[in-house]
């Protein structure tokens, strides 16, 4: 019997945990496995004889996920480790802010239409569906990118996560805006308001970043606690032998 622990990746909730769980469970000579969401590893015993750890690995590619077998602790490990949160906290950071820059201008835009009163510092600029669509786009297809291509991944699988409910919802909303906004004509022929919703697309897909923005944050600290405990660890046992004392290593 072998145990070996991985590192995952492209898990967005507990529902691509438990995924990707029952998968490698599935495959013959696993006798063991345990998916850990908040620290993004998982822990698998199998006997050699029957199964491979290429062959684990490509059942979590299949899945539509990524798993890297965890060296032994080093700083060299970890400093890479702590080197790519970073780089994700900061490209998560950057679409916050535009996210949130974006989507406060579409609600001032549509604030308005909302209450039903006409607010003279509005800018009419702001109103426009057109300039609405131009504003909102990037924030649907490079802030929310992740969200499709997770979705995508999940239909593949034959399976939905929380992907697969952003991108819904938000691509509802973006493409009939999108329609209201280059056929009006169509929705006033069918006594129906060319309503438009870009800002909220903008809006959950920014909400949901600064989420996992936070989640991100929260494990890089409880990742840093980790380390700090670890290096507290004896470096030495002290036992007496042959009534000498010696120091050993703990193993």
């Amino acid at each position: 019997m072998e145990a070996v622990n991985l590192r995952l990746q492209g898990m967005s909730c507990a529902s691509c945990a438990n995924t990707i769980e029952q998968a490698i469970k599935a495959i013959p000579g696993v006798n063991e496995c345990s998916v850990n969401f908040a620290i993004e590893q998982a822990t698998v015993k199998y006997n050699p004889q029957r199964t491979n750890l290429k062959t684990i690995q490509q059942t979590v590619a299949n899945a539509g996920y990524a798993a890297q077998p965890i060296p032994e602790r080093g700083t060299a490990q970890e400093d890479a480790e702590k080197a790519a949160r970073e780089a994700k906290q900061k490209e998560l950071t950057r679409k916050v802010v535009v996210g949130g820059i974006i989507s406060v201008m579409l609600m001032v835009g549509v604030l308005p239409n909302m209450i039903g009163i006409e607010l003279p510092w509005v800018p009419a600029w702001l109103r426009n569906s057109w300039v609405q669509l131009l504003l909102v786009t990037p924030v649907q297809f490079w802030c929310g990118k992740t969200f499709f291509v997770g979705a995508w991944k999940a239909f593949k699988r034959h399976t939905a996560d929380m992907n697969t409910l952003v991108a819904l919802g938000t691509g509802v909303a973006y493409f009939y805006s999108l329609f209201a906004t280059i056929f009006p004509e169509f929705l006033l022929t069918r006594d129906q308001q060319p309503e438009v919703y870009y800002e909220t697309a903008a809006m959950i897909i920014t909400l949901i970043l600064l989420g996992r923005l936070l989640e991100n944050r929260a494990k890089g600290k409880t990742s840093e606690a980790i380390r700090q405990l670890m290096g507290l660890q004896a470096k030495t046992a002290r036992v007496i032998r042959a009534s000498k004392e010696i120091d050993l290593p703990p193993e």
